[in-house]
Formats: C-alpha cells, sequence, structure tokens
C-alpha cells in the first residue's frame, strides 16, 4: 500500500483512508462488532489511516477494530463542530479518551462553508492551534463540501489539512461545479496543504463504477489520498486490491454485491419534490414536507441523488 507523507510533519499515511461514517448512526448504524473485522482487515492488508468524526459515533467502532495494535501504527482523522475553544477542547479529549489515544492524527473543523463560518469558529480554531503546540493532535484539518469553504481555508495558513468532497461527476459539491472545485484545490497545494478526498463513489451513487472512480482520484494532481467508507471485509478487499493496482477477484465481486444498501434521505431534506419527479420507479414519495423511501421499490439507481439540490440522498 502507497503511503504519503502529510506536508513535512513526518506523519505517514495510507493513500487510502478507511472511512467510518457509513458505519455509525447516521448512516447504516451497525453495532461496533459488526464493522470490526473490517477495520481490522484493511489494517491487515495495509491500511493506516481511519477518517471519524464525533457526529458520527464511531469510536467505539475504531477502538474495537484496532484493539491492540500498538498505537503509533494507525492515524486517526476527527472532526468536530465545534465553535468555542471550551467546546472543541472537550471534543478533543473525548476522541483522546474514547481511542485511547496519546495523539490525533489529524482533527478538523467540521464542514466548513464559507469565510465566514470559518471566522465564527476562530475559538475552536485556537483551541486545535494549541493542542497541535501540546502534541495532543498533530495536524489541523478542516472538511467542506463548498468550493466557498475550500477558498475560506486556503487562506488559513493554519491549516495543515484539507478534506473536499470531490469525485469525477462532482457529486455533492453544494456550490460550484467539478471544474470550480478542482481550481480552488490547485491553489490549496500550492499553499502547500495535503489534501484527502471525501465522497469518490459519490455517497454511494458511482458503486457500480468504482475502479473509473477510484482511477479520477488516484491521478488528479490535488489529491493525496482518497476516505472510503467501507462496511464490510468485502469491500475493505476490494478496494485494497484497486489502490495496490491488482485485478479484483470475482469471488471478492460476488462478496461484495451481497453486503446489504439501502436508500437514506437525511433530515435536511426541504421536500423540494426532484426527486419523485426523477424516480421511474415510484420508490420516492413527499410525506409530511420531507420525502421518504419505499425501500422495496428503490433500485439504488442513483438518480434521485443527481437532481437533489441540498446532496441529503445517499446509498449507504
Amino acid at each position: 500500500m502507497k503511503e504519503v507523507e502529510i506536508g513535512s510533519t513526518g506523519i505517514w499515511v495510507s493513500e487510502l483512508c478507511h472511512g467510518t461514517l457509513i458505519m455509525g448512526a447516521l448512516q447504516a448504524n451497525l453495532e461496533p462488532a459488526q464493522t470490526a473485522r473490517a477495520i481490522r482487515r484493511s489494517f491487515e492488508l495495509g491500511v493506516n489511516f481511519y477518517d471519524t468524526a464525533k457526529s458520527y459515533q464511531t469510536y467505539s467502532h475504531l477502538a474495537l477494530g484496532l484493539q491492540g495494535v500498538t498505537r503509533d501504527h494507525f492515524v486517526i482523522a476527527s472532526k468536530s463542530y465545534a465553535r468555542t475553544y471550551a467546546e472543541m477542547k472537550m471534543d478533543v479529549e473525548e476522541c483522546l479518551r474514547e481511542l485511547s489515544l496519546e495523539q490525533v492524527g489529524v482533527f478538523h473543523l467540521h464542514l466548513v462553508d464559507s469565510a465566514a463560518d470559518l471566522d465564527s469558529r476562530r475559538g475552536s480554531l485556537e483551541c486545535l492551534l494549541e493542542s497541535r503546540e501540546r502534541r495532543l493532535i498533530g495536524c489541523v484539518g478542516a472538511s467542506t463540501h463548498t468550493v466557498a469553504g475550500v477558498r475560506a481555508i486556503n487562506r488559513e495558513p493554519a491549516i495543515d489539512v484539507v478534506l473536499p468532497v470531490l469525485n469525477y461527476r462532482g457529486l455533492g459539491i453544494i456550490d460550484g461545479t467539478l471544474r470550480d472545485m478542482l481550481a480552488a484545490l490547485e491553489e490549496t497545494k500550492q499553499r502547500g496543504k495535503f489534501v484527502y478526498a471525501m465522497k469518490p463513489l459519490g455517497g454511494g451513487h458511482l458503486c457500480g463504477d468504482v475502479e473509473h472512480s477510484l482511477a479520477y482520484l488516484r491521478q488528479v494532481p490535488v489529491c493525496d489520498a482518497v476516505a472510503i467508507g467501507m462496511k464490510d471485509e468485502a469491500e475493505v478487499e476490494m478496494n485494497v486490491a484497486t489502490f495496490e493496482n491488482r485485478v479484483v477477484t470475482e469471488e471478492v465481486r460476488m462478496r461484495v454485491q451481497t453486503v446489504e444498501r439501502r436508500l437514506r434521505v437525511y433530515d435536511r431534506c426541504t421536500g423540494c419534490g426532484l426527486c419523485v419527479g426523477e424516480c421511474d420507479q415510484r420508490a420516492l414519495s413527499i410525506v409530511d414536507g420531507k420525502a421518504v423511501v419505499e425501500q422495496n421499490r428503490c433500485i439504488l439507481c442513483g438518480y434521485c441523488a443527481a437532481v437533489c439540490p441540498d446532496y441529503v440522498i445517499r446509498v449507504v
């Protein structure tokens, strides 16, 4: 497994980052015992980079999956929506405690969407900078779903790492096109920041085109590593093989196809109804101002997500 250094920090991470959002209460809502094997399998196959967040509620999944592994053999990236110094201090301490760590490799301001939003989190950023000085965290980062967020982060020299939405179709970029995002990330790299991409498969909607999706990100100059949500050992084995430029066996492909998936509509849905009009399976309807999925009709085609203006529809 190829490893890349985060700037000149001496922190080396695998090009493939194991994302844990899909495991937790916000998506598949699996118990730690259901996901620990996938986490341990990725480590056994050379992955040492794991992405989580306070809101994902997956610290216990990682703690169980990495139980017994020497702490300096893996790097955790976490995130917090905290806006004040005190709130961020509690969230950093919680992460360290729950994962039995002396240092969190990367700690992000979670989902910065604009310059004004970043300015409103000066207290939490100050806490992260102090935590970096005290070696409680290795790097300060910021995640974002917007081009405006990337541009704001670019102007903050104290931030080392950027985690943007990036995939070959631009799914999930809230305020611009793929071209806009790539231009903003070119500036990110010029400023010496480390970039690892989230949503490489468009929230699950590009699962039928995994090889092309990952090949795109691995060759685009602005991307150093890729975070992929993986909840099953078969998914881990397929993605590791892809990142090691090996042929994915038919046996692994068949196992991946048996991993249960479903369409989820997040609470942020505004009930605009565009998804309903796009669904020729009649699997979506608006109930009490929100889109509702009839799972037995849904074929997971992803067309609904392509028209959702708020990116609140995901395959999990």
